[in-house]
């Protein structure tokens, strides 16, 4: 779940330099001209870190000011790298899952996509303490070689949060999963903006299912006489499959109500047995 120790050298020597000319610019933090002396904040000063971290941010033009005076004489791939950060993702995520490739961060706000994230020199999990997931932190995303990295500074809420919502972010995750599965790249080798999923793009595509599907709707709605309570509650099941299938393909936006129905189908089909003494 990490990036290459040799790209995680090389982003903190291209991220660092690029700090201690933001403070070099705006004076945010006093006597913080160099990447030593970044060096020298270590861990009690995170916060300083932050600090000139944020006004870069908040001043997108020191990007294109430092890549045209090239102070430290980095290379123009290395140079690239730092303008695709223009294309940063600041936000409030959940952290979700952690998977072997990477962690799975939510957008808090707008829950539109979800982001495949590698650590630096340490795991994401021991960055957060080994908080329970769902997490929820501050972060800023950044493109890197084709994958997804953070800036090395996140703020974790010590936050727990009950089953409903644990609930409906587990249903977000898949929903968005087999949607699109999880964002591996968001710009491309050029620094443009381009998104590249975990979704496989299937070889062969399916078969139309849709005629097959809409005779057998046809076909299940005609059964509807049964000689027992088991055969009806079977049949019940079998219409409100077919009809759920059919949505899946007409209006697959709406298929919440066609699986109330199998829900209820399956629910009477359970009670006829269990009357019947199957358990």
């Amino acid at each position: 779940m990490n990036l290459a120790t040799e790209d995680a050298r090389l982003f903190f020597k291209l991220f660092l330099a690029l700090l201690a000319y933001t403070n070099r610019q705006l004076n945010v933090v006093k006597n913080v001209s160099t990447v030593s002396d970044i060096h020298k904040l270590g861990k009690a000063g995170t916060a300083s870190t932050m600090k000139i971290r944020d006004a870069l941010y908040a001043h997108p033009k020191l990007f294109d000011q430092f890549i045209a005076e090239n102070p430290d004489g980095f290379t123009p791939e290395e140079l690239n790298l730092i303008a695709s950060w223009k294309h940063r993702i600041s936000d409030e995520f959940y952290l979700m899952r952690y998977l072997k490739k990477y962690a799975v961060f939510i957008p808090a706000k707008k829950s539109d996509h979800l982001y495949g994230v590698l650590g630096l020199f340490d795991p994401i999990e021991v960055v957060v303490r080994g908080q329970p997931l769902p997490v929820l932190l501050k972060a800023t995303l950044l493109p890197f070689k084709g994958q997804i990295i953070y800036d090395g500074l996140v703020a974790p809420y010590t936050v727990l949060f009950g089953k409903g919502i644990r609930t409906d972010l587990d249903n977000i995750f898949r929903r968005l999963k087999a949607k699109e599965g999880i964002v591996e790249q968001f710009v491309d080798a050029d620094g443009k903006p381009q998104i590249r999923t975990s979704l496989k793009t299937p070889t062969k595509p399916a078969p139309d299912w849709k005629p097959t599907i809409d005779e057998i709707v046809a076909q299940t709605d005609k059964m509807r006489r049964a000689d027992t309570p088991t055969q009806s509650a079977t049949l019940g099941l079998l219409r409100a499959a077919a009809h759920l299938a059919q949505s899946a393909y007409d209006q697959p936006n709406e298929v919440g109500g066609q699986l109330k129905q199998v829900r209820r189908a399956l629910s009477r089909l359970e009670s006829v047995l269990y009357e019947n003494g199957f358990e």
